[in-house]
């Protein structure tokens, strides 16, 4: 949970020049939304905690929702339930990559807030530069459901890591590439990916207009092998007020 709490322990990472302070909640919410089962970060810092706290309040919340599917209280608390979805175990893990070596980054004060918050059951490190850590990602998490991206060696994580995002709707986000020449074109790059190899993807740019540096997240949402899934509602509901679905 984000509390005071949480926010007191997180306190002493924030780097003001690094931009992150908005950008760690979003990824929170992005994270018990989507509520990925493999979630990879390169270039820790003040985000870290936030991403361990996300999976940890998942799993929180995946086991009392399950234990309310058949209690009558169940109906009042979560009434659009998918029964299908706790079918499947929700076990998240998050693996970090960093070297550990710029001066500039809290990365080597994160394990310690880990650790004071609890986090670290959750959350493993791999310190060795992204180029080299390729196949130990795979090892530890296989298809990669969400990855936050935030170093200047976007393009070589792009190279070497796009086959490793789930094809399924895996979220790669990635800090800051819409206002100077180099993101812009590894903007370009990304969305070359949607060819026949790489196949459909969602591209959208989030900008924070109140900063001049360190000013966007960019979401891409890979969706090669994505379906559409069916209307899981109850039969009998009703959500088509002006007869689109019947105009076809």
């Amino acid at each position: 949970m984000i509390d005071d709490g949480f926010m007191r322990a997180v306190s002493g990472l924030i780097v003001p020049e690094m931009g992150t302070d908005a950008t760690a909640n979003l990824l929170y919410w992005l994270i018990r939304t989507t509520r990925p089962q493999s979630v990879l970060e390169v270039g820790m810092g003040y985000t870290t905690p936030f991403l361990a706290q996300a999976l940890v309040d998942n799993a929180e919340a995946y086991e009392s929702e399950k234990a309310l599917l058949d209690d009558p209280r169940g109906a009042e608390t979560q009434p659009m339930a998918h029964r299908a979805y706790y079918d499947e175990p929700y076990r998240p893990q998050l693996v970090c990559i960093d070297r550990m070596t710029d001066p500039t980054s809290s990365a080597t004060r994160v394990l310690d807030v880990l650790d004071e918050r609890g986090l670290t059951g959750v959350t493993s490190v791999i310190e060795a530069d992204l180029r080299e850590a390729a196949e130990q990602v795979r090892e530890r998490l296989g298809l990669v459901d969400f990855a936050w991206i935030d170093t200047w060696d976007t393009l070589a994580f792009l190279r070497q890591y796009w086959q490793l995002i789930n094809p399924a709707g895996g979220v790669l986000a990635i800090h800051y590439l819409m206002t100077y020449p180099q993101g812009r074109a590894i903007l370009e790059y990304a969305k070359s990916l949607a060819g026949p190899d790489g196949g459909k993807l969602e591209i959208t740019n989030l900008r924070e207009p109140h900063r001049f540096g360190q000013n966007s997240t960019t979401l891409i949402r890979r969706v090669r092998d994505y379906a559409d899934p069916e209307d899981l509602r109850p039969q009998g509901t009703e959500n088509d007020p002006v007869d689109v679905l019947a105009r076809g």
